[in-house]
């Protein structure tokens, strides 16, 4: 009989070192599964948050104002020289997130030292108070700002009206 020995090493597998191995493997497999568990609930989560906001920015109501802006001035005697615009605002639907982002851009504006937002929901027009400096900036940029809110997608200003106060002696128009 021809018997062929074969010239391949045998491998002896030392059973600890198999058990070592093993255990590594199981472990990598345990953590590897909880971070795409983890990774799977930041996935979802930011899901349902890009959704939510989304839905939240489209449901700000209908088309704005586009109409011609309407404009008055007044000078009322006050305590200290300070000027006010009202603004008769269309769009805003929500409180947390339409009304904040006016004030926010409102306030962003160089001048701009104090705003107040008059909202109830479902009306129509709501206002915002906007204190600033005429030296910085006037009325007609601030409505320019909510304008351009979102492309202008979603806020309209209809009327501005501006007051400025000043002392008895200096109430007079130049």
């Amino acid at each position: 009989m021809n018997a062929r020995r074969s010239n391949a090493p045998h491998i002896i597998i030392d059973e600890s070192l198999f058990c070592t191995v093993w255990q590594m493997y199981v472990t990598l497999s345990v953590i590897l599964h909880f971070i795409f568990a983890l990774m799977n609930k930041f996935t979802l989560f930011f899901s349902v948050l890009t959704i939510t906001s989304l839905s939240l920015l489209l449901s700000c109501g209908d088309a704005p104002y586009q109409g011609e802006i309407l404009f008055s001035e007044i000078v009322k005697v006050g305590a200290m020289d300070k000027t006010i615009a009202q603004l008769e605002i269309t769009g805003m639907m929500c409180e947390v997130g339409c009304v904040a982002k006016v004030k926010k851009e409102l306030l962003a504006q160089a001048g701009v030292s104090n705003v107040k937002i008059d909202f109830k929901k479902g009306r129509e027009f709501n206002f915002a108070s906007v204190e600033y400096d005429p030296l910085n900036c006037d009325a007609k940029s601030l409505s320019s700002v909510v304008n351009a809110i979102a492309d202008g997608k979603l806020y309209g200003v209809k009327s501005i009206e501006v007051t400025h106060f000043a002392p008895a002696a200096a109430s007079t128009l130049e």
